[in-house]
This record gives C-alpha cells, structure tokens and sequence, in this order.
C-alpha cells in the first residue's frame, strides 16, 4: 500500500534574545507510531538539558537522541505527522537555533544537524543509519597482482623461484653464482696464471678474456654493446690506454648496475698506472706511484663483505690507491699498508667498483694454495655481482 504522509507546519516565535541561562530547561518530546520505542533522558548540562523519545518505523531497534542545545534565538516549529493510520497524529515540537542548525550531543560526539536534514532509520539492521542528501554507495573492487609460482632457479634473468632474487643459482655451493658473466680484460699476469679463468669457469661462471694479445682483439672498443653482455668486468694486465669516451662507457655501466675489479703491478713501469687510471680516474679512484712498487702482505682489514674471515692477503709489488670524491660514488678503505690504501670499494648508483693495488691474487701459486685467496675471490664475485640477483647464501 502507497503510504501518504501529511507534513503541517506551525511557525512560532520565541523571543529568547539572550538564550537559555542556569535553572532554565528547554525540553522537547516527540513520538512516532509503529516499532519499539525507547525513551532516554539526557544529563543537564550548564542548566540546560534535553529529553526525547524517538520511536519510528525501525522495527525492532530504537534511538534516543539526548545531550545538549545552547542557541542565543531558538524559533520553535511544531510539526505535525500523518502515518500510515490516518487516526494517529502527533505533535512534535522542533527547536531550531537562530542561525538555521540544531547541535545534537548523544554524550561524547557533537554533530551539527541542518534545519533541512531528515533523519530516517529502516529496517532491523543493528545501527543503521540513512541521512537524507548523503549518499555513498560503491563496490570495493581491487585487483591483485598474479602470484609467483616458484619452480626451479635457472640463469635466465628471471625470479624463477619467487624469492625476489633472479639467477640466484649455484649447484657446486661454492658462494659464487653459476649464473655470473665476467669478462676479463688484457693479458694474463707475468707469473703463471693460466688457470685463474678455468678457476673461474669451475666456479661455474661464464668467464672469457677480451683486449688481450691472445685473441687479437686489444683495440676492440669497450662500447655499451659489449659491457651489456657482463655483470662483472676485471681489468687484468691491460695493453692499451683508454679513450675517454671508453671511460664513459664503463662509468655508466656501472652505475646502471655493473661491478668492476682493477689489478695492477703486473710490471714495473708507468704503462700499469696510467693505463688502468685511463679509465677508473674519472670516478675519483687512481693508482699511485710515488712511493714505488711495495709488498705486503696486507693484515689490515676493515669490516667488510669482501674481508670476511680474511687474516692475510698476497701483495707484492703493488702501489697504493689516491681518493677523490667526484660527488657520486661513495668510497670505502677496505685494506691498507703503510704507504695508503691498497684496496678501496666505491658504490656508485646501482653498481659497485673495487680497486685492489696489486695482481698476486689472479697467480697460481697464490689461489690454489692459500684458502684465503679464494675466499678474497668468492667474497668479491659475491660483492661485485648484481644488486638484486645472484646473491647466494653462503
């Protein structure tokens, strides 16, 4: 059945030019038909209290509106309600403040309410509540990413296992990832030191030697094309100065995410600071000789990834390393002798460089006869690898 409801309004003025005072008690009662119907009295606040009874067509639920009303001219409206019994009809007085709102105080919350606000409640639904020009409907709809299937960890440049690593593989579990490109530039040490690539290979890396003797190819440029294929570049015993737009390549290969290791002391003669500075001196890190070629070992060791669990490392005939900062790579002492650094780190954006003051390390003699020696090598493969993959346990 269409229900009608028939609003009579009664305006009557109330001359309170100075508001309610202490001892005086505005009190307004109101009734609705149909429901349950809950009465409540509010406490009196500054003299002035307020009592309702709010009972509508909430079927089995009920609100009573207590607190509050200070105003300085309040204009009393008597409404009149029609229901749906045309028998039943009651009167309710409304007071309004002077500046057209009402403020309702339920105890600990304050809410302004406008003289054109209705107030409708339906339906049993617990404490449900509809202001009439508020409306807020929507569907929370929210999509989700597909999640990661793990499977088993292959180089492929991929997150095959979903632990947020690419390429993290290493089937001898040596600490070195299988999945490493490293590029060896120049010729091999003086000293015997035709197994350092096999060394590496076995380590399960992809290592080849590029601007060597051996493979004719010294005056190949050092171009973006050709870093890209690596994700670690060693200067070995280099045969040529490097332009610089070479040391630009380089720079900004690693600092898009590349790592790169310098030796030196491979002979006695300028050729082996001036070469390598060709291109590491543009990021603040050269070899220097003024205090001539010295041996170590070096036993000073900061804490550092590439230190770990080291006591003693090969150095003979090496130079010591001058630091600048350029403004972008962050430079760390990791080793010294009394002449000055002999091994310094410097991450730089995405990538890593380290400078190490002699080439001992690389020999036969020294790697595949001090444990030491090939933890430095595991340790920095480890440090000088990609950021977000090839991180392996160890």
């Amino acid at each position: 059945m269409k229900l009608g409801w028939v609003v009579g309004l009664a305006l009557v003025a109330c001359g309170d030019s100075g508001g309610a005072t202490a001892g005086q008690t505005d009190s307004n009662s109101g009734t609705e038909t149909q429901g349950d119907t809950t009465q409540g009295s509010a406490p009196t606040d500054s003299g002035v209290s307020q009592s309702g009874t709010s009972t509508g067509i909430v079927s089995g639920n009920s609100e009573s509106l207590t607190g509050d009303t200070t105003a300085t001219t309040d204009t009393t409206v008597d409404v009149t309600i029609t229901g749906p019994d045309p028998t039943t009809t009651t009167l309710t007085t409304v007071t309004t403040l002077d500046t057209g709102e009402s403020t309702v105080d339920t105890g600990d919350t304050t809410t302004p309410v406008s003289a054109s606000d209705t107030d409708t409640s339906t339906g049993d639904t617990g404490d449900t509540s509809t202001s009439a020009g508020d409306t807020s409907t929507g569907d929370d709809t929210s999509t989700t990413e597909p999640e990661c299937i793990p499977a088993l960890e292959i180089c492929n440049d991929l997150d095959d296992d979903c632990n947020n690593k690419i390429d993290d593989v290493d089937v001898g579990m040596d600490g070195v990832c299988d999945c490493l490109s490293i590029a060896l530039v120049g010729n091999e040490g003086a000293n015997p030191s035709s197994e350092f690539q096999a060394y590496l290979q076995d380590l399960g890396t992809t290592t080849v030697r590029i601007n060597s003797n051996v493979m004719g190819d010294i005056n190949d440029p050092l171009t973006p094309v050709v870093l890209d294929k690596y994700d670690i570049v060693i200067l070995d015993w280099l045969q040529r100065g490097y332009t610089p737009e070479e040391a630009t390549n380089v720079r900004a290969w690693i600092e898009d995410g590349g790592g790169l290791m310098t030796m030196t002391g491979h002979t006695n003669n300028q050729t082996v600071i001036d070469r390598p500075n060709s291109i590491i001196a543009p990021m603040g890190l050269s070899y220097n000789g003024s205090a001539g070629f010295f041996s170590g070992p070096v036993t000073q060791f900061a804490m550092h990834p590439i230190n770990m669990g080291l006591t003693s490392l090969t150095f003979a005939g090496g130079l010591f390393i001058d630091i600048n900062n350029d403004g972008i790579g962050v430079n760390t002492t990791i080793m010294t002798l009394p002449p000055g650094p002999v091994g310094v780190v410097q991450d730089r954006l995405k990538g890593r460089l380290f400078v190490f003051g002699d080439e001992w390390v690389e020999f036969d003699s020294q790697w595949m006869n001090m444990p030491d020696i090939k933890q430095f090598w595991v340790q920095t493969l480890s440090f000088l690898g990609p950021k977000d993959s090839c991180a392996v346990p160890q």
